[in-house]
């Protein structure tokens, strides 16, 4: 044995050699599974299609005026940042205060410009699109679904308007159950092509699948119900009434206007349909110049690119009713709210923030001028023991700041 290779991790093992031993390939029917995360979250164009985001010609550069924030103390007494970050799969960890990088943290396959999969983060990105399109009258809040996609009328959101979609308060029965094997879920998976296609089972596609959902009984706009194909849904609507793939319009509208410098991508359906519910893949350092954009009301770089007015109906939205109407309570900020697919955590700083299965984050504190981007590969999709050590970290690393 070389020497060399004793004390590798054993994700650096995944997918060497040719063909790779059998207990380390990374497939379509395992990349999501524990302990295949760490390489597949940073490969998936060697996965599933994808379509490309492109970056800008002049990247917008971040400023820089480092310090050192790896002992920085959690808790009262308990481990530091850097044994915290360490412990906790994460890939990436990037910290800008009054717009200068002051600190960033990398692992596994990490880097500030390896695009990484930010599964759910993607629905915020989504929801900046929206507020561009809505400003320059291609979309209209208020506009029925079916007046974009008459082909969905008769499924779930029949009678459900552009503004419900954004605010994930579509009455709909459907179950977000990550661990599902054989149910509603699992469908979802395959039509996306995330999972393979089984031996008894098909799927028409993404968009067959979105045209089929069931109504339920419920009336929308009443609770807050979470549910991802949503999501793919508005992409949809996207694409319908803008002309053009979402891979283009991210990167005509957000990501080449930030200033993005490495290319991004998005996967896709078998058929060509984008995944915008999870599949934006991007690097860790241009999320943190889009998270940046965001905390200062939709500008960076002298341009505005996100209307300010649609910044700031998110991050100040009030009323928490549907939110408070969810079905077995919140699972993290009972006092928050969620709107045009953006968190406000209702806490003490009242931040704005998106999440993503795995441990993917943004998080920015506007009122320390603190933005904070996380990108990880926790084993499972939802780990709330990690989730409340991390909000932890976030609040920690704002107050040493100041």
């Amino acid at each position: 044995m070389n020497p060399m290779t004793v004390s590798e991790p054993e994700y650096a093992r995944l997918m060497r050699g040719a063909p790779p031993h059998e207990g380390c390939q990374v497939t379509l029917a395992n990349w999501r599974e524990p302990g295949f995360g760490r390489w597949s979250f940073s490969h998936i164009r060697q996965l599933l299609p994808t379509a490309p985001i492109a970056s800008a010609e002049e990247p917008y550069e971040l400023p820089e005026d480092r310090i050192d924030l790896a002992a920085l103390t959690l808790g009262e007494g308990q481990r530091s940042l850097n044994d915290f970050l360490a412990a906790s799969n994460t890939d990436a960890l990037m910290v800008m205060r009054d717009g200068r990088l002051l600190f960033d943290w990398f692992d596994g396959f990490g880097n500030a410009n390896r695009p990484h999969i930010a599964f759910s983060v993607s629905k915020s990105l989504a929801g900046l699109l929206v507020g561009i399109l809505v400003e320059a009258g291609i979309l209209d809040t208020e506009q029925q679904l079916t007046h974009y996609l008459p082909e969905i009328a008769g499924s779930a959101y029949e009678g459900a308007s552009l503004r419900h979609l954004l605010d994930m308060t579509v009455a709909s029965a459907f179950v977000e159950d990550y661990l599902d094997t054989n149910g509603v879920f699992m469908a979802y998976r395959r039509a996306s092509a995330w999972n393979p296609v089984e031996e008894g089972h098909n799927t028409e596609g993404l968009r067959a699948f979105l045209a089929e959902l069931p109504a339920s009984d419920g009336n929308h706009g009443h609770r807050y119900h979470y549910c991802s194909p949503h999501t793919d849904l508005l992409g949809w609507v996207i694409e319908r009434a803008a002309c053009g793939p979402v891979a283009d319009l991210l990167s005509s509208h957000l990501f080449r206007p930030a200033g993005a410098r490495t290319e991004a991508y998005i996967t896709l359906d078998t058929y060509g349909a984008p995944r915008l519910a999870g599949g934006i893949c991007l690097a860790p350092a241009d999320l943190l110049r889009l998270a940046e954009m965001v905390r200062c009301q939709g500008a960076l770089g002298g341009r505005q690119i996100v209307p300010a007015g649609w910044i700031a109906d998110f991050s100040q939205h009030q009323d928490r009713s549907a939110w408070q109407r969810q079905t077995g309570g919140a699972r993290l900020f009972d006092r928050g709210t969620y709107r045009s697919k953006w968190y406000r955590t209702g806490l003490a700083d009242d931040e704005i923030c998106a999440i993503g299965i795995h441990g993917q984050w943004i998080w920015i504190n506007p009122a320390r001028a603190v933005t904070i981007i996380r990108m990880a590969s926790h084993d499972v999709p939802i780990d709330a023991e990690t989730d409340t050590e991390l909000l932890a970290a976030f609040q920690a690393i704002a107050n040493a700041l100041g």
